[in-house]
């Protein structure tokens, strides 16, 4: 797998998590996120022990992965905000002069 491979891996993993973090409750939602880059912490290493570079390369893409799942949570959260903002203006009848 190179490099690109890996990033479009860590990007759909990343959006993976952030679709399901969505659902958690505010509060609990850092630890969730937490625990799951933990879980692809660990798979990594195991992916990706027999090569050091992939490795690494691998373990530096995970140290940011919790950066990018808050922003992709943000940015679904304002997304939703915003549909249902634009559902519920067109729902709304303008008042008959």
């Amino acid at each position: 797998m190179n490099r690109e491979q890996q990033a479009a891996r860590v990007e759909k993993i990343v959006t993976t998590i952030a679709e399901r973090a969505v659902s958690v409750p505010p509060d609990h939602r850092s630890a969730y996120i937490q625990d799951e880059v933990e879980k692809v912490r660990q798979a990594f290493l195991q992916t990706y022990e027999a090569d050091e570079g992939l490795r690494a390369c691998a373990m530096a893409f995970v140290d940011k992965m919790s950066g990018w799942i808050e922003a992709r949570v943000h940015a679904l959260e304002t997304e939703a905000e915003a549909v249902g903002k634009t559902e519920a203006d067109e729902g709304r009848t303008e008042p008959h002069s």
